[in-house]
């Protein structure tokens, strides 16, 4: 087998990061995914990130393991093409604006009417229905609306509440690993009732439930706290070495005490202020005002490798902050088989990330490049009974 999902047909009609990214995760698990483009330069995604011979790197990532057919859903001939093949589909994923698949005849009701077994995923910003759910939505705008740029947010001293965005597209990626384990537990569902479903997943909700578990502490527990304490996530502490940037955490006691002898600061755990984490924790304002002024200093002093060696031997937990130029040469990620390099047709060399998870009974082969716009279209025509239209639909733009 090529991965757990060979033989499920995936039918892509998004877009740009989130939809995309949620096919290429059941294409790299062994679907078979046919992306849906427009005609005219197909997805807009495909115009992002840096590119050689006009060609996205980023896009790759994204689209990689799919086939691509261009067409104009605005036409009736388009909708016939996705009607087809959403008869042979076992999912179908969308990420336009609430409301627009409807009105192209392409929503869930419109194509379970075709296939029963159909499995519809819809993703949005801020949710199908409600006050915002017609809003353009992008990555830093769910993180501004959602708390977690307040969550993220670092302490400046010229602006105590300044929030700050995680640098990434945190939750276009978040909501499609979510997507995708929602897709394979409705196939799941579908094997012992026969019948599909409509998922509908947002952006937003998918960055509240991620973040509830642990930054919302003060939250989870309604009425008043007893005894309050700081999130686990803020745990972490950053040291300026003399060669680089580190980062411990010490959750356990044994841990801070060793911590605090690899500093050569062993006498503050024997302070009773912090002699336990209970301890540590109420006290951990006088904490941050002791290690500050002792902790920093010694940790300045020592060079990276000698405070790595160091933390190890009291089995502290520590790594020092790493570039992505770096990973690749690291041992435990060339240890893990975690980047692998491959040929694109047009891009040339690529350097990427595999799937996270290894099976040990389904193994996953490395897919297909991500394709051209509409690259496969006559051949997919073909399966779908419609390969004599071709030439027709072409020189009326009709498909590309």
């Amino acid at each position: 087998m090529a991965g757990p999902l060979e033989g499920f047909t995936v039918v892509d009609l998004s877009a740009v990061v989130s939809g995309p990214l949620t096919g290429a995760l059941l294409a790299d698990q062994g679907a078979g995914v046919i992306k849906v483009e427009r005609v005219g330069g197909g997805d807009i995604q495909r115009q992002v990130g840096s590119q050689r011979n006009g060609f996205s790197g980023f896009f790759h990532v994204l689209n990689r393991g799919k086939r691509s057919i261009a067409t104009d859903l605005g036409t009736e001939e388009g909708r016939r093409i996705v009607h087809a093949l959403a008869a042979r589909a076992d999912v179908v994923i969308q990420n336009f604006r609430p409301g627009v698949v409807e009105r192209l005849g392409i929503g869930f009701d419109d194509l379970s009417a075709i296939n029963a077994g159909l499995v519809y995923l819809s993703i949005s910003g801020f949710g199908q229905t409600g006050p915002r759910s017609g809003d353009r939505a992008y990555d830093p705008i769910i993180q501004a609306y959602s708390g977690i740029g307040a969550v993220q947010g670092r302490i400046h001293r010229e602006h105590p509440e300044m929030p700050e965005q995680v640098n990434m597209l945190l939750l276009d990626k978040l909501t499609a690993w979510t997507g995708c384990q929602a897709v394979t537990a409705a196939l799941l569902a579908r094997s012992r009732t026969g019948k599909g479903q409509h998922i509908e997943l947002s952006m937003l909700d998918t960055a509240i439930a991620f973040i509830w578990s642990d930054t919302a502490a003060d939250l989870i527990l309604q009425g008043e706290i007893d005894d309050p304490r700081p999130p686990v996530g803020a745990s972490g502490s950053v040291h300026q070495l003399a060669d680089a940037w580190g980062v411990t955490m010490t959750l356990h006691q044994e841990e801070f005490v060793g911590f605090c002898r690899a500093l050569g600061l062993a006498d503050i755990p024997e302070d009773p202020r912090f002699a336990s984490l209970q301890a540590r924790t109420r006290h951990r304002q006088e904490l941050a005002a002791i290690l500050a002024e002792r902790a920093a200093p010694a940790a300045a002093s020592l060079q990276v490798a000698d405070a790595e060696a160091a933390m190890k031997r009291e089995d502290v937990p520590f790594a020092r902050f790493r570039k992505l130029n770096e990973l690749e040469d690291d041992p435990q990620v060339r240890h893990n088989g975690m980047l692998r390099r491959r040929h694109h047709p047009v891009a040339g060399e690529l350097q990427e990330a595999r799937p996270a998870p290894l099976f040990t009974g389904t193994p996953l082969a490395m897919t297909a490049p991500a394709p051209v716009v509409g690259q496969h279209t006559r051949e997919i025509l073909g399966e779908l009974g419609l390969g004599a239209h071709y030439d027709d639909w072409l020189s009326r733009r009709v498909i590309a």
